[in-house]
């Protein structure tokens, strides 16, 4: 089941209280959630409370803003701000333990060069998380709107705002992830739906922020008659840029792509599903002209069996911790400002 949660309060603090308050039950499950997933993969001992700290002040001098949301949406839940701090730095944290786990997620955009972009990705994560997100429209007091789908607790992933800029959202995994935590890349994808008005200031933000652990952000930005899309693939060594090719085709899984930084992906050999992923997509897709949102939410919908599906599914017989499943389908309409969140995978919605 979907969830849509409008914060009726504008200041980042009471906003984050706010949100908090409604939804404890759901943080507090979030934070058990990955308390037992970083128990479950960790490689070195750890204290997720001091690494959640740690995140907590990487937020402030990056986004002082999220930082008190954070802080209040703790409050509001009852639970120590710390913990908030590392469910936000999970992908982080995760690094840091040592954890290599399976790519997730698979993004494709047509950027057309006369309208508006279309766009899709599958959100693929652990199936005990399948009740723990939610879609979360975010009012700013000068009128700006970001809404985001994300996990409880989380303060964005992927997302739209109503400046024609949006973000798709995939996990990269790189030689040098882990030697610290830095900014977390669920916080930039949201600073960036926030503080930005176009691509070029996004891009900007990216290569300011730092990361300590890899991803992959796919910029979309529309304005009346053009649209554009970049893959910022965020790594500690600085991001690098990948673009759609000459039919507007920007397609990306869990591997790098851009040259320079392929010797330091450590994803392909550990998961090579995710090269079977795009090559899958690139043949579905590649030379197709005029295509919309439901020709891309077919080309993900595909079952290869545990590996290299597109559309996730966890088996029935077996426990469904640790296993992955496509949580959602999420589709931007940049241009409007807005976004949908189809619940599962593409194949419970053609």
């Amino acid at each position: 089941m979907s969830i849509l949660f409008r914060s009726s309060v504008l200041a980042p603090r009471e906003r984050g209280r706010e949100f908090g308050d409604a939804h404890a039950r759901q943080i507090a499950m979030t934070v058990s959630n990955y308390q037992g997933l970083f128990q479950r993969v960790a490689t070195r001992p750890y204290d997720v409370g001091a690494l959640g700290a740690q995140a907590l002040e990487q937020i402030a001098a990056f986004a002082a803003p999220l930082h008190e949301e954070i802080l209040g949406i703790a409050e509001g839940a009852g639970i120590d701000a710390e913990f908030i701090g590392a469910i936000n730095a999970r992908t982080e944290i995760l690094a840091y333990l040592g954890a290599q786990l399976r790519g997730e997620c698979s993004t494709v955009v047509q950027a057309n060069p006369f309208g508006a972009p279309v766009t899709a990705q599958t959100w693929d994560w652990y199936a005990e998380f399948a009740d723990t997100w939610l879609t979360w429209e975010i009012p700013h007091a000068d009128g700006r709107l970001t809404t985001t789908v994300t996990e409880f607790g989380i303060v964005g992933k992927p997302g739209v705002n109503n400046r024609g800029l949006g973000t798709h959202f995939n996990i990269l995994h790189h030689q040098r992830d882990g030697e610290r935590i830095g900014v977390p890349v669920h916080v930039l994808s949201r600073w960036i739906l926030d503080s930005c008005g176009d691509i070029n200031q996004a891009m900007l933000l990216c290569h300011a922020a730092g990361v300590s652990a890899s991803s992959v952000l796919t910029l979309v930005a529309a304005v009346e008659g053009a649209s554009a899309a970049v893959s910022v693939e965020l790594h500690p060594g600085g991001p690098a840029l990948v673009f759609p090719d000459d039919n507007g085709l920007l397609i990306h899984t869990n591997h790098f792509l851009a040259e320079a930084v392929r010797p330091f992906d450590t994803e392909p050999a550990a998961y090579p599903d995710t090269l079977v992923r795009y090559d899958l997509l690139r043949r579905r897709l590649a030379g197709r002209a005029g295509l919309e949102t439901h020709d891309l939410l077919t080309a993900l919908n595909s079952h290869l069996g545990s590996t290299g599906a597109l559309c996730c599914h966890p088996a029935a017989d077996l426990p469904q911790t640790g296993q992955y499943a496509t949580l959602a389908s999420i589709t931007l309409d940049v241009l409007a400002g807005t976004l949908q969140a189809l619940p599962g995978g593409p194949c419970r919605h053609l």
